[in-house]
């Protein structure tokens, strides 16, 4: 029997938002968060426990170990994850801040890595953590007309007093990503000079990579 395409609409809405609505009352927040009725997203979860793409513990549904392993081996371009840890975790050392790798979904953006900064800002500093368009890395990966910018530098009160900077990567077939610092130190355009040397090392290990 074909699996129909509403429900596996619904499943990946369900496993996309589970990892952010957090401990309690799960469930009506992910019918909030996913529009879904609460039998269905029940229904859902318990059907998503039988495949072992989500597990119950202590009262509460997450997802498995296996998604999550799956979800790390997704990259745009293969060894980038490796090279890119190394060029984050040598600029958050130097700045202080959040740093991440963020690239483009089918609507929006996501933290393909992340490592967090050394003072707690209230963002998700998480891998495959949703960056908003409003960050600096959405406004460098969404191009303006036919252009894209080269450096964008966001601070305002919709991001919670976080100041960033990002920098574009261009990747081997055209692909892009960027580079972020994400912190409460202004101006973040103090932080240029290393972001874009970090960005410049990338693409030349990942070039390299793939010769």
């Amino acid at each position: 029997m074909p699996i129909q395409r509403g429900v596996v609409d619904g499943a990946f809405r369900v496993l996309h938002a589970l990892p952010g609505v957090g401990p309690r009352q799960q469930v009506a927040r992910l019918a909030r968060a996913t529009g879904l009725p609460r039998p269905t997203v029940y229904r859902l979860l318990d059907q998503l426990t039988e495949v072992g793409a989500v597990e119950r513990r202590d009262g509460r549904w997450t997802l498995a170990a296996g998604m999550l392993g799956l979800a790390r081996s997704v990259e745009p371009v293969a060894g980038l994850r490796v090279h890119a840890m190394a060029a984050i975790r040598e600029l958050r050392e130097l700045t202080g801040g959040a740093v991440s790798l963020v690239v483009p979904r089918a609507e929006d953006f996501v933290a393909l890595e992340m490592v967090p900064g050394r003072e707690a800002l209230p963002i998700d500093a998480r891998a495959g953590a949703d960056m908003p368009a409003s960050t600096a890395a959405g406004q460098v990966l969404r191009p303006t007309g036919r252009r894209h910018v080269g450096k964008a530098v966001v601070h305002g009160p919709e991001l919670g007093g976080v100041t960033c900077y990002a920098v574009p990567i261009v990747l081997p077939g055209g692909a892009r990503a960027a580079l972020q610092v994400a912190t409460s130190v202004r101006p973040a355009e103090r932080f240029a000079a290393p972001v874009h040397r970090a960005a410049i090392a990338l693409e030349r290990r990942v070039a390299a990579a793939g010769h």
